[in-house]
């Protein structure tokens, strides 16, 4: 390509379909809006008017797209955690053919297989219009749809992205994995990958909740991607790893320390890792808790990185944190308190940490919009991309999911140009990111 246009490396598929798009999508169809309901209301306190702007788009009225916009996009009114996201984000579930799925539906897959193929032509038409000439979207298909079944979808996507790759729009897939356990559907994405449409399947990714899927669980897992990719390298797989997004379950070392554990466990890109690089100041003075054996985790990373730590002002008391740890009872709570100094410390463990993941060679994806409204930042300058430019960490820029959020690639990369002052050539130098971070340059398939 001789103008290669912008690079959009953090897509989720679903994610990515506009209001308008999906508008038409739900025409004429009869939709169990139950669920959705339920959810918002236990999100948000208030039954969304769903039913009765779909009534009036059906009738006609001009003013009702906007409306049904309205409620499809996670806007900044909304913002302040994952569950509101997730409420917002149930709409699109409710009314695709995976609800149906899921509800028992026999015939629904064979109808799934014609949405999402209808979905991507949608996707590839927005795209080409934004000036995207690389994409790489994200799909996990839900545990409803059995391993062969989901196959069987990804595999249609896989050929589309093949047959439709020209000078426009090339488009890659990674295949999102279960966190519970990735082992079942790995097996389908090998074989996917080795198969006719493998040279389009480029990753696998692992997000949604990451709150009780520490990434010390996956170190096998992740072993074995290396493995594959030893093998093939041809077709080899980035690992793409939502970490340090959600992290209400823990302390604010435990989150850095997990981003930390994630690159030098071998993620190529990490998604979000928000608590690597989020000023601490945001939160303010605190409480919060996590699990005894959470902590024990801490309490041996700090006693196995005490001399690092130290290099970045952290000091380690290794008689003190070894008697805690002969008195943690497990399934006891360890409730953590957070002043002003407390904090400060946080700020010079996450140098600590940042210094690592840059050696450890990971690049992490900055979606701003999705960041600033999930992870609940209200002031632009607490946002984590000030800190990673700052200490050299890598990065690359995404809309993460842009119909939901409202937004495009432009308008997350002149966020960051204009919230970083930047100017021209750093933008410039944030698009090129993108190119040089792409899933198979990472892992050596293509220069």
């Amino acid at each position: 390509m001789a103008d290669r246009g912008l690079a959009e490396l953090h897509l989720h598929l679903y994610g990515t379909i506009r209001a308008a798009d999906y508008l038409r999508h739900l025409t004429g169809r009869d939709i169990d809006w139950g669920w959705y309901e339920h959810e918002m209301v236990k999100a948000y306190g208030a039954h969304p008017p769903l039913r009765e702007v779909l009534e009036r788009h059906h009738a006609g009225e001009p003013d009702a797209a906007a409306a049904f916009e309205e409620l499809f996009v996670f806007g900044d009114a909304d913002a302040g955690n994952f569950d509101r996201f997730q409420a917002k984000f149930n709409l699109l579930t409710a009314g695709s053919e995976f609800a149906s799925i899921v509800r028992g539906d026999d015939s629904a897959f064979e109808r799934l297989r014609i949405e999402v193929l209808w979905f991507l032509d949608a996707i590839r038409a927005d795209q080409i219009a934004q000036g995207i000439g690389h994409a790489e979207q994200r799909l996990l298909v839900g545990g409803a749809v059995n391993g062969e079944n989901a196959a069987l979808l990804i595999d249609d996507v896989l050929a589309a992205y093949t047959a439709g790759d020209d000078d426009e729009l090339e488009q890659r897939l990674a295949v999102g994995l279960p966190r519970s356990d990735p082992w079942p559907m790995w097996e389908h994405a090998q074989a996917l990958a080795l198969g006719s449409n493998g040279a389009a399947l480029t990753g696998i990714d692992f997000c949604f909740i990451e709150e009780g899927h520490p990434p010390k669980d996956k170190a096998d897992f992740f072993a074995a991607v290396h493995d594959f990719n030893d093998a093939h390298p041809g077709r080899a797989l980035a690992i793409l790893y939502h970490v340090g997004e959600s992290f209400r379950d823990k302390s604010l070392e435990s989150s850095v320390r997990w981003v930390q554990e994630s690159a030098e466990l071998g993620a190529h890109r990490l998604g979000h890792a928000i608590a690597l690089g989020v000023d601490p100041d945001c939160y303010g003075v605190h409480d919060r808790d996590e699990s005894a054996e959470e902590r024990l985790d801490q309490i041996a990373y700090d006693l196995a990185h005490a001399e690092g730590l130290a290099r970045h002002g952290v000091m380690v008391d290794p008689v003190a944190l070894e008697q805690e740890q002969s008195e943690l009872v497990a399934g006891a709570t360890v409730t953590h308190h957070y002043d002003a100094a407390r904090l400060d410390e946080v700020r010079r463990r996450q140098d600590y940490a940042m210094d690592r993941v840059r050696a450890a060679g990971a690049v992490v994806e900055v979606c701003p919009t999705s960041n600033r409204r999930i992870g609940d930042i209200a002031d632009a300058a607490h946002h984590p991309v000030h800190r990673f430019l700052e200490r050299g960490v890598p990065v690359v820029v995404g809309s993460d999911d842009p119909g939901i959020f409202g937004t495009t690639l432009a308008d997350e990369l002149d966020w960051v140009t204009s919230a970083a002052g930047l100017g021209d050539e750093g933008r410039r130098e944030l698009v090129e990111n993108a190119w040089r971070y792409r899933s198979e340059v990472m892992t050596g398939r293509t220069a």
